[in-house]
């Protein structure tokens, strides 16, 4: 399918690579689905494919931070039917601005790859926060 969006222009996407948010982005809870376009790795982006102007920047935190680490509840994995741990992906969302990157490692978006249902969830762990500096990126084998 075709998207148009505010920042990358006209996309082809594959329907089947759509993610779906049943109860939507805190913040946006009419905007229910969302496709990953590749940026620079580890960083992508995640666009609404119902509004051309909404997109986060999300990361793989595991990549930024090694010592991040979370436990899904079983309600989670109940709600997004998840079966094996190898079918979940853990995104945070990047904020650039006052000259920092920060990640919200609080609230990680938990998506299940097998059915591409995905929500974001509030960790009531305290070691993370909504901001967390970003530290520098590791390197990257790509080729400009």
């Amino acid at each position: 399918m075709k998207l148009k969006t505010t920042r990358f222009g006209e996309i082809d996407v594959d329907e089947g690579r759509v993610i779906t948010f049943p109860l939507g982005v805190p913040g946006f809870p009419e905007l229910k689905r969302y496709v990953l376009v590749e940026y620079k790795e580890p960083v992508k982006w995640l666009q609404s494919a119902d509004d051309p102007d909404v997109a986060f920047i999300v990361t793989d935190p595991f990549v930024i931070f090694p010592d991040y680490s979370i436990t899904i509840d079983d309600e989670t994995e109940s709600y997004l039917g998840i079966r094996e741990s190898k079918d979940v992906v853990t995104l945070t969302i990047l904020t650039v601005g006052n000259n920092a990157i920060t990640a919200n490692l609080k609230a990680p978006i938990i998506v299940n790859s097998a059915t591409l249902k995905a929500v974001q969830v509030l960790l009531e762990d305290e070691r993370y926060s909504f901001r967390a500096p970003l530290p520098p990126l590791p390197k990257t084998t790509e080729t400009p």
